[in-house]
């Protein structure tokens, strides 16, 4: 039976900011955040875990995450001695948030929140609750907590790895800085260690007003946020604000809902290689639509914390990541995204501004290999090596929601917005209409998928609209020109002269160098110096450059004498 009554005003606000309010079938997910604890949960807890990460609450009422664990690293370091009550004996070090928070509320009742999660099977569990009992002794803690909400979560985002115990740790504190001052930023090993994570544990606190507490009683939240390394971004800027992207879910939103509610927020990362821990806690909004995509774009939804302290303790965490193992990341992980500050010389469109952009011609290399030419309204600047960011809703429709998707898991998060390399060349002050994408069919791919078969099914039937597809009216969004690997230029290179390139590549990554090199055929001075060296780095009759190059929009020639292919 569920513990709650509704949605709290957080989670209402964020509800309606989302849409979720209008769609019937999430009116009443809150009822399945249960009140007892299943015995499944409880077996869970009490035989499956090395560690817990959960939350509590500072001096100053902000949520510290912290890692609990045996003091070998080993499993059933939490018993389940009766109803809804879990008890553990956990190993603290010098740093962890816990002992500061537990001398805060030796008055009080100190809420805690926890989530479990068995990261070699993808099992996840959490809970929310309060401590009963708490005993703190040569650096171990006795805790005994009563649990009063209770709910089962789903194996997406999380990474498959082994731990092993590793009980010899020697925990050094690198940073205690729990009160950062105004300019200050995180050590640039923190930051490392934040893009470099593929795991985060996330940290909310609801605090409910006099009239609320009754219907909507105060509490902590801890949840798990996964991806593919880097899908956590801190900005250059300030080298403190911290962008944490919310992907496809339950819809039940309790974390956002505490954040919107109550703006604090914490997160705790683990190097599970060599054991260190860092500690977050700030200020923390959730960011919606339009702002979040010019902040990260492409990203609907986002939190953002901007860290007022933080404490980084090296070799602290008493299990490892058993060596030789591959992780695997979850299949449901979305592309990274990076933030607008991360790559000045991207040009992404709001939702509003987005060029509709109008297939014109297709030409086929292969049958897994193609360009396509498309058109739009205005100019648009690209220089040689960008790439294009299209958006084929219109040709596919409007995502349909689905929690889990075993048969093609990353449907779940596809937004039907896809980047290629522009191939073709466009170097004019006053940019160009067209441009030209030479990709190649993934097997299974959704976009490519349908764009290959609009081309042989045309090559079939009307070959003549192969040479102009305007006829089609096919048109998608163009929702930016991204990209930092450009042709360089004498200026930018700090030389008068044309500087000497080394180009590398294989397969379909050739592509930014067909701009390329139209680019410089296009120039009216042209080197006739020979090139220094020339390595021999692939069979000639695997190349496909001259035919791919020669049907580029720029008609480049170039002799295949001039390749080392």
């Amino acid at each position: 039976m569920s513990i709650l009554q509704g949605w709290h005003r957080g989670e209402r606000l964020v509800r309606q900011k989302l849409g979720y309010d209008k769609i019937p079938s999430t009116a009443y997910l809150y009822t399945s955040i249960q009140g007892d604890m299943p015995e499944q949960h409880s077996t869970f807890y009490s035989t499956r875990l090395p560690f817990l990460p959960a939350c509590t609450l500072g001096p100053d009422g902000r949520p510290w995450g912290s890692i609990l664990a045996g003091k070998d690293g080993d499993l059933a370091f939490i018993s389940h001695p009766r109803y809804n009550t879990l008890t553990m004996e956990a190993k603290l070090w010098d740093g962890e948030p816990f002992l500061q928070n537990a001398k805060n509320h030796e008055e009080d009742v100190m809420l805690i929140a926890g989530i479990g999660v068995e990261l070699s099977t993808r099992r996840r569990n959490k809970f929310a609750g309060y401590i009963t009992k708490l005993k703190i002794e040569g650096g171990i803690a006795n805790i005994e907590l009563f649990v009063n909400e209770a709910i089962g979560n789903c194996p997406k985002y999380i990474t498959l790895r082994e731990l092993t115990p590793h009980p010899n740790t020697s925990p050094v504190v690198v940073n205690d800085k729990k009160d950062l001052a105004k300019e200050e930023r995180l050590s640039e090993e923190a930051i490392q260690l934040i893009l470099e994570s593929d795991t985060v544990f996330f940290g909310t606190s609801y605090v409910a007003s006099k009239q609320e507490e009754q219907a909507y009683p105060s509490h902590v939240g801890m949840n798990h946020r996964g991806g593919r390394p880097g899908f956590i971004r801190v900005k250059p800027s300030d080298g403190r604000t911290v962008i944490l992207p919310d992907y496809s879910g339950n819809r039940i939103m309790t974390s956002l809902g505490n954040v919107e509610a109550t703006p604090l927020a914490s997160l705790t990362f683990i190097s599970f290689v060599t054991g260190d821990i860092l500690y977050l806690t700030g200020k923390a909004r959730n960011v919606y639509g339009d702002e979040a995509r010019s902040i990260m774009p492409l990203q609907d939804t986002f939190t953002e914390v901007f860290v007022t302290g933080y404490v980084h303790v090296r070799d602290a965490f008493p299990a490892r990541q058993r060596p030789g193992y591959t992780i695997q990341p979850s299949p449901y992980s979305p592309p990274i995204r990076l933030l607008t500050e991360e790559n000045p010389q991207s040009k992404i469109f709001s939702t509003s501004e987005q060029p509709k952009a109008l297939l014109v011609s297709i030409k086929i290399h292969s049958p897994t290999l193609a360009t396509f030419e498309w058109e739009v309204p205005t100019p648009v600047h690209i220089r040689p090596g960008q790439a294009a960011i299209l958006g084929f809703m219109p040709l596919l429709g409007s995502r349909q929601y689905q929690y889990m998707a075993p048969q093609k898991p990353s449907a779940v998060n596809d937004d039907f917005i896809r980047t290629w390399t522009v191939s073709s060349a466009h170097e004019g002050e006053g940019g160009t209409r067209r441009f030209a994408l030479t990709m190649r069919e993934k097997p299974g791919g959704t976009v490519t998928g349908a764009l290959f078969t609009i081309a042989r099914r045309l090559a079939q039937l009307k070959p003549e609209a192969l040479v102009d597809s305007s006829v089609l009216g096919l048109r998608v969004d163009l929702v930016g020109i991204s990209g930092d690997f450009v042709l360089p230029t004498p200026a930018a290179s700090g030389s008068r002269t044309s500087p000497s390139l080394l180009w590398v590549a294989g397969g379909i990554g050739i592509t930014p160098f067909l701009s390329m090199l139209a680019a410089l055929s296009n120039k009216k001075t042209v080197s006739r110096r020979r090139s220094p060296s020339c390595y021999r780095l692939a069979n000639r009759r695997s190349c496909f450059c001259s035919s791919a190059i020669r049907s580029n929009q720029a008609n480049v020639r170039v002799p295949r004498s001039r390749f080392t292919s």
